[in-house]
C-alpha cells in the first residue's frame, strides 16, 4: 500500500486516474480515504483523483503526540509532492475543511480552489465559535456517528447507513486531539490567499447548519449553495447532488 512520510508519520494515500487536473478529497472525522467510494469513480476519468487518510485515521497510524490537526496541511503537501501534483483543487468534508483552507492560506501557489462541503473550514468567527461550543455538547450527548449522517438517511437507506458506520469503524481509537486553537486562520488571510472557495451546506445538517455556512461564505467571499434532503455527510447521503455541485464548481 502507498504511504508517504511526513513529520515521522506515514500517511496512506491512493491515486485514481492517470490524467487531468489534480483533485484531492479530504475526509471528515467520521471518514477516511475509503469514504469517497461514490466520488472516485465519478471523477477519475477526467481528473487525477487523490484520496488519503488523515494522520490518526484508518491506515495513517501515528503516536498520540503527533495526531494534532495542525499537521494536516503539510501531510497534504507531502502527498501531493509524492504523486507529482504541483497544484490541485481540494474537496473537503467537515474536518477536512481545516486541511483545505489552511493549505490555501499557507500554500496558495499549490491550491487551485477549495470546495468546502458541510464545513466552515479553519476560519473562526463569533458564530462558528458559538456553534463549536454547542457542537461539543451535542456530540458528547448523541455520539459522532449519530450526528454524522441524518436520521432520514438511516431510515431510508439502512444498508448505506450500515456501510457508513463500517467504514468509520476502521478509524483508529482514541481519536486524535482535535482541540487546538492554533489551527485557525483569519477571514483576512483566507481572502488574501487569492484561492477560489465554494461553501456547500445541506438543510438537515445538525453540525454546521445552512445559516452558519452561508455566513461563512459571505465572510470569505465564497460562492454558496445548499443541498436539500441531506444531513452532515452530503457526499455519502446524496452523492449525485454532491458530485454535480463539485463538477459545476470545477468547471466554473
Amino acid at each position: 500500500m502507498p504511504y508517504v512520510a511526513n513529520n515521522d508519520v506515514n500517511i496512506y494515500y491512493e491515486v485514481h486516474g492517470t490524467h487531468g487536473p489534480g483533485l484531492v478529497f479530504a475526509h471528515g472525522a467520521g471518514g477516511n480515504a475509503t469514504s469517497w467510494w461514490q466520488q472516485v469513480p465519478a471523477f477519475m476519468s477526467d481528473y487525477r483523483v487523490v484520496v488519503f487518510d488523515h494522520r490518526g485515521f484508518a491506515r495513517s497510524n501515528c503516536p498520540v503526540d503527533t495526531q494534532n490537526p495542525r499537521f494536516f496541511e503539510t501531510d497534504l503537501m507531502a502527498v501531493m509532492d509524492e504523486v507529482g501534483l504541483d497544484k490541485a483543487t481540494v474537496a473537503c468534508q467537515s474536518m477536512g475543511g481545516w486541511t483545505g483552507m489552511r493549505a490555501a492560506v499557507h500554500y496558495p501557489d499549490r491550491i487551485h480552489a477549495v470546495f468546502l462541503a458541510n464545513t466552515p473550514g479553519a476560519v473562526r468567527t463569533p458564530a462558528t465559535r458559538d456553534n463549536m461550543k454547542d457542537l461539543q455538547a451535542r456530540i458528547q450527548r448523541l455520539g459522532l456517528a449519530n450526528v454524522a449522517i441524518s436520521q432520514r438517511f438511516s431510515d431510508e437507506n439502512p444498508v448505506g447507513a450500515f456501510l457508513y458506520h463500517q467504514i468509520s469503524a476502521h478509524n483508529i481509537k482514541p481519536r486524535p486531539n482535535m482541540r487546538d486553537d492554533g489551527i485557525y486562520v483569519t477571514i483576512e488571510e483566507v481572502r488574501a490567499s487569492g484561492v477560489r472557495f465554494q461553501v456547500m451546506a445541506s438543510d438537515l445538517d445538525p453540525i454546521f447548519p445552512p445559516a452558519l455556512l452561508e455566513g461563512v461564505a459571505r465572510d470569505i467571499d465564497a460562492s454558496y449553495l445548499c443541498i436539500e434532503g441531506a444531513g452532515h455527510s452530503t457526499y455519502f447521503e446524496r452523492p449525485e447532488a454532491f458530485n454535480a455541485a463539485l463538477r459545476a464548481f470545477l468547471a466554473d
